[in-house]
């Protein structure tokens, strides 16, 4: 008896099939129901619709499609610093990644035309465009704002200094006063402006003034009518301004004249004469003030003296002392009744060298200076004679160098210091080297 399988028609065994979880009808149904509820997981959970969310503290934007009123001429003038809260629906996922840089709240501008005050309704709008799926409103009812419009204009004003509230102290003057800015440029509504006329810095300080000082002060603004104007809506270019008051010292001195080219050791009571004006009255820093006792206008150049001459003098004073008194000259006359002149030739002789370097030697080539003319009292010219008279070359008054030169020369007399030359005088001489 045969142990083998018994073979039919020749065909191969079947194959039994593996079994799939999927093909359980019970866990199909389950995985069924999970993916259910994992869908509806995503749309409450992420997708949320009819999601709501607020946004807090969105400012109020009064540029934006500011050409409404812009092309009418007109101008935020005043306007009120506003916030909204907007109130956003839609679906969480959408809304819940906006924030207030998404949106722009801003003023109504339709209903504007004309200047004055305008309350208008606010409006709000993504500031790309329009969020799908989202609606935005604005929280609460207090959703309008005040603004004033008006054609903004310049005006620019000479600032005047006052000092009606200063006390200077006695025996001072406040001589000056300079102002670091000498216009203001105003900004603001034609309405405001029409009305401001003039532009005031008025200066005060606390106590008597007796030296110069700088105040910042507070510009102030007035009608023509005197009245004074506070801004509501003008903005300034400048509040106030640096005012410098020059306070001086004031003393009446008395005025003298001073020579120049005068032989040395002169004595000018020789030349007696009247002036015009015998004291000024001046003012300055006190401690120069302090220390003058006279004030010398001017010189006269002895050189171009001449006897019974009237001298037209502009009255020159020291750096830092200014004159007070309405004058811009004084005329000086001159008595010569007592005086002479006298005429000589003087031989090379009466020349005396000074300051010459030891290392040069200098000769006069001219043999006699001729034509000098001598001025002095009466007396002392009828016995005045040439070897009394010294020509003095003073090597410190020109470049010493070798060869001949043209030199110009003092005279005196030594003996009487009242006797003086008029004109000038040169002399050729010749410098050589030792």
């Amino acid at each position: 008896m045969s142990n083998q399988p018994n073979k039919t028609n020749g065909a191969k065994p079947a194959v039994r099939k593996k079994k799939n979880l999927l093909d359980d009808r019970r866990i199909r149904l389950a995985l069924s129901v999970l993916g259910a509820i994992v869908a509806w997981m995503v749309v409450t959970i992420i997708v949320q619709p009819g999601t709501t969310n607020t946004i807090y503290n969105v400012p109020v934007d009064y540029t934006y499609d500011s050409a409404a009123y812009t092309s009418r001429g007109l101008s935020i003038v005043s306007a009120e610093d506003k916030t909204v809260n907007l109130k956003l629906s839609g679906d969480g996922y959408t809304i819940g990644g906006l924030s207030a840089s998404d949106f722009v709240v801003y003023p109504d501008w339709s209903s504007v035309r004309d200047s004055g005050e305008k309350t208008l309704r606010l409006l709000v709008r993504g500031a790309n465009g329009l969020l799908n799926g989202v609606t935005v409103t604005m929280e609460g009812s207090d959703n309008t704002v005040d603004v004033v419009f008006d054609v903004v204009e310049e005006k620019t004003l000479p600032v005047t200094v006052t000092t009606n509230y200063l006390r200077i102290a006695d025996g001072y003057i406040l001589y000056s006063t300079e102002v670091s800015k000498e216009t203001v440029t105003l900004s603001g509504p034609s309405s405001e402006l029409s009305k401001v006329a003039t532009c005031t810095a008025e200066a005060s300080y606390s106590s008597e003034l007796t030296e110069s000082v700088t105040l910042d002060t507070p510009l102030r603004f007035y009608t023509s009518g005197g009245k004074e104007i506070k801004f509501q809506y003008t903005t300034l270019e400048e509040s106030s301004v640096d005012v410098t008051l020059q306070v001086y010292k004031m003393a009446t001195l008395p005025v003298k004249v001073n020579f120049i080219n005068a032989p040395r050791g002169f004595d000018n009571s020789v030349l007696s004469y009247a002036l015009s004006c015998k004291q000024l009255k001046v003012a300055g820093p006190a401690e120069k003030i302090d220390a003058l006792s006279t004030l010398s206008i001017g010189t006269i150049d002895l050189s171009t003296f001449s006897l019974n001459k009237v001298y037209e003098m502009p009255i020159e004073l020291p750096t830092d002392i200014y004159l007070l008194d309405n004058i811009s000259t004084i005329t000086v006359s001159f008595d010569c009744s007592g005086l002479e002149t006298k005429t000589m030739n003087l031989p090379a002789s009466c020349v005396q060298v000074i300051n010459l370097p030891a290392t040069y030697q200098l000769t006069v080539e001219t043999e006699r200076l001729m034509n000098v003319i001598l001025c002095g009292p009466k007396g002392a010219m009828e016995t005045l004679t040439p070897e009394q008279v010294v020509i003095e070359i003073d090597a410190e008054d020109f470049a010493v160098a070798t060869g001949q030169q043209n030199i110009a020369c003092r005279l005196y007399v030594p003996s009487n210091g009242k006797i003086f030359a008029l004109g000038s005088y040169v002399l050729q001489c010749r410098i050589e080297s030792n």
